[in-house]
């Protein structure tokens, strides 16, 4: 039994898998915390409020390798997803879920002693924590251990994000312990120095970072006041951050900057049209955009929209969590360049192409901003398509259509095996064509396949 890769952290136990479910040892010297945790209510009003992962004890540990500790076995999450691939108000919400649940904490006279990003997923439309062993027993006058890993795996990525640009989020990629406070300081403009919280938990930290000092009276006798202080503070502050606003290509795409309604209605008949044509439960939209065809998929159906437009992704996020819709998880993504495998020894965190798999594939006026835009053949686009999916809906535009010779018109077309025609033959090889149609008044065309044996 191997612990997973990303869990060679953790000193008071491990995350495993056996029998495709995840599983989580618990070593003994945790013991007194875990007791405490399960003991004070605590769990159970945080499992209560949907904000910590419930579990259940394993008492029949025969068939796991072993000898002393507790196991539990965690809800099982249906995809896990990376902070660098959440959009601003993602990580908003998640920062103030990890502030939320050390405040609760404090109060059952516990301290959460992790504030990683990575502890979070985002679970039926909403944050979820999901580290157990984050729970310590709270010693008096003792100051929050987390407090600068909260400020670097969170303040950091959403100051980011309120001052330069939405896209920084990514930044997270390079640096996935959190983003130093002496980089972070260099990177915010300098009107950041006069908000007295971006001096205080940033532009202070930076300037003091690295200094060896003795810790002092006061700092061994951080009472519990002040910790509720600093946390609601906090709190009070990442509430009310927002996000910069920036005009991007994709904004209004869906309404300003496609053939328009006929078309959109169009295709969105074929989609619902091809869909009831087969058996599924999980969805890849890829290219999702603003999420209207990932919201086509009823509450029964498993959808992760993706898009590289950090904009539209934190509009559906916003729009999910306004409806109540659970069933769609929206995510950041450059396919071009898309979240590599990271981490010690490149294992500890998946790339996201490793992660996408589900039975039915989008991939809707998405082909030609990938062949022509990003120069990828199309023999690459269907190597890289056909293990995410036994289905695969997808979208052939041509030359002759208004948006390829918008690409096309600074640049010389060395596109010679760009036609439907190379479309078909190359996609034939790994799939077999169920359904074909024109959409709309188009030249575009639309096709329902199923991935070859």
């Amino acid at each position: 039994m191997q612990p997973l890769p990303s869990s060679y952290r953790d000193n008071n136990g491990f995350v495993f898998k056996q029998d495709g479910n995840i599983y989580r040892c618990i070593h003994p010297g945790y013991e007194p915390h875990y007791s405490r945790l399960m003991s004070s209510g605590l769990y159970l009003e945080l499992v209560k409020q949907a904000r910590l992962i419930p579990h259940r004890e394993i008492t029949e540990k025969e068939n796991f390798d072993i000898k002393d500790g507790r196991i539990i076995m965690p809800e099982q999450v249906p995809f896990i997803s990376y902070p660098y691939e959440w959009s601003f108000d993602m990580w908003k919400d998640a920062a103030l879920l990890t502030l939320q649940i050390a405040n609760t904490s404090l109060k059952k006279e516990m301290i959460l002693k992790d504030a990683s990003s990575f502890n979070i997923q985002f679970v039926k439309g909403k944050p979820l924590f999901i580290d157990t062993l984050s729970f310590e027993n709270y010693t008096a006058g003792a100051p929050w251990i987390a407090y600068r890993q909260f400020c670097e795996c969170f303040l950091a990525p959403l100051l980011l994000m309120h001052y330069c640009h939405p896209a920084t989020g990514r930044l997270f990629t390079v640096y996935p312990n959190g983003i130093p406070m002496n980089v972070l300081s260099t990177l915010l403009p300098r009107r950041s120095k006069w908000h007295m919280n971006t001096l205080l938990h940033v532009h202070l930290q930076a300037k003091f970072s690295g200094r060896q000092k003795q810790k002092t009276t006061a700092e061994n006798n951080f009472s519990k006041q002040k910790l509720e202080i600093l946390l609601k503070g906090l709190e009070n502050f990442v509430q009310k951050l927002t996000l910069k606003k920036t005009k991007t290509t994709w904004d209004d795409y869906y309404t300003g900057t496609i053939l328009g309604n006929e078309y959109l209605n169009a295709k969105t008949a074929l989609v619902k049209s091809f869909v009831s044509e087969i058996k599924f439960n999980n969805v890849i939209d890829l290219g999702a955009n603003d999420g209207h065809f990932s919201l086509l998929f009823t509450e029964d159906k498993n959808v992760i929209a993706t898009d590289a437009d950090s904009n539209c992704i934190n509009d559906l996020y916003l729009r999910i969590k306004k409806t109540g819709r659970a069933n769609i998880l929206p995510l950041v993504n450059n396919l071009t360049t898309p979240s590599p495998a990271i981490g010690w020894n490149n294992t500890e965190r998946e790339s996201i192409t490793a992660r996408l798999k589900a039975d039915l594939v989008m991939a809707l006026a998405l082909v030609h901003h990938l062949a022509i835009a990003n120069n990828v053949p199309l023999s690459l686009i269907a190597d890289w398509l056909q293990p995410m999916g036994e289905y695969l809906i997808i979208e052939f535009v041509p030359k002759t259509d208004e948006k390829v010779k918008l690409l096309l018109q600074n640049r010389k077309d060395i596109f010679r095996d760009y036609s439907l025609e190379d479309f078909k033959n190359i996609f034939a090889h790994k799939y077999q064509f169920i359904k074909e149609e024109k959409v709309g008044g188009t030249d575009r065309v639309l096709f329902l396949m199923k991935r070859n044996a």
